[in-house]
C-alpha cells in the first residue's frame, strides 16, 4: 500500500521501515507541519485499522523523504493497558 501511495518505502533495519518520498513533496515545501501532521496522522489510523499495535508511526523528519517512519512501538509508550 505504501509503494502504490508514492511513499517509496525502504527498510533500513529489521524494526523500521523509512518512507523515502513524500507523495505530497510540492505542498510539503510551503506548508510542512501541515503536510508532515497530516502523514502522520493517515499512517497513525492505517497501523490502527491493520491493528498493528506492534508498529507506530513516528516524526522523523529528514530532508528530501517523508517525515514520517514506521518503527518497532517501544514498550511503555502509554497504547498497553496496565
Amino acid at each position: 500500500m505504501l509503494d502504490r501511495q508514492g511513499f517509496e518505502p525502504a527498510r533500513e533495519a529489521p524494526d523500521r521501515l523509512r518512507l523515502r518520498n513524500c507523495p505530497f513533496h510540492p505542498l510539503a515545501a510551503q506548508a510542512p507541519d501541515l503536510v508532515c501532521g497530516m502523514n502522520h496522522a493517515f499512517l497513525t489510523g492505517y497501523l490502527q485499522g491493520l491493528r498493528a499495535p506492534a508498529v507506530e508511526a513516528v516524526l522523523a523528519p529528514s530532508p528530501g523523504e517523508c517525515c514520517v517512519e514506521l518503527r518497532h512501538a517501544e514498550a511503555g509508550d502509554g497504547t498497553a493497558a496496565g
